[in-house]
């Protein structure tokens, strides 16, 4: 892959560098004989939107074509290193701005195509656990943020798959806390609670969060007497930092 293919970068502010490798990017997309260019490429837009806030500013702003073009790259890209590029770029995107840029990745279609990310993703024998990691930390910042997504994630399967991934990986935290932040979304639709509470998670939340709580296990036995929903949300919200590894 040659270099040269990204014109003029060097010599172009960082405004316009930004543009132009969008622009590279829209007409690479779809062509998968092109994949380490893609690769390139991506990785040049998320050191810019890792060191740049106006990069990010700029690819979030109204009329901007910048989210368009990393969604349908994602959407229709097989490399793996490339998605992990974009996934990355847009948790750059959204960990800052407050609300806005969650809303703006939400308008422009983020919550279906990356819920269907997670379920293409689920079907790897075993996921790629980075992925996981990534996709379920992006939905949980623009979940709130999406009038349907609670419908949309269950429609998707989506609820099943974060459920099964906390199931079989209940003691690596790095992956079970974007899960149950996810969990904590998807529950505040009461369809969703219902159906996760049927599905054992209180129990499963009691499981992750008893080696942390032993001193609590009188307000624990408590809890146990809330409904499904409910005690996915509380469980969750109350010991999510206990979590993280120490």
């Amino acid at each position: 892959m040659s270099k040269l293919k990204v014109v003029g970068e060097k010599s172009l502010t960082n405004s316009s560098r930004v543009v132009g490798l969008l622009a590279q990017l829209e007409k690479i997309n779809t062509d998968s004989t092109e994949s380490d260019t893609a690769r390139y490429v991506t990785s040049k837009i998320l050191h810019l939107a890792q060191s740049q806030e106006k990069t990010r500013r700029e690819m979030t702003t109204k009329g901007s074509t910048g989210m368009e073009v990393l969604l349908s790259t994602l959407e229709n890209t097989k490399d793996l290193q490339t998605v992990l590029n974009i996934l990355s770029i847009l948790i750059e995107l959204v960990s800052s701005g407050g609300g806005r840029r969650a809303s703006f990745l939400v308008a422009k279609g983020g919550s279906q195509i990356l819920l269907q990310l997670l379920m293409n993703a689920s079907k790897d024998s075993p996921p790629h656990e980075e992925v996981m990691v990534q996709t379920h930390s992006i939905l949980a910042k623009i979940g709130p943020k999406d009038k349907k997504f609670g419908v949309k994630a269950r429609v998707n399967g989506a609820l099943t798959v974060t459920l099964n991934l906390v199931k079989q990986h209940f003691q690596n935290y790095r992956l079970v806390l974007p899960c149950l932040q996810l969990l904590r979304v998807y529950s505040t639709n009461s369809v969703n609670s219902v159906s996760l509470g049927k599905n054992g998670v209180v129990e499963l939340m009691f499981k992750i969060i008893g080696p942390f709580s032993k001193k609590n296990s009188g307000l624990m036995k408590d809890k146990r007497q809330e409904s499904g929903g409910q005690r996915v949300r509380s469980s969750a919200s109350n010991h999510l930092c206990r979590l993280a590894p120490a």
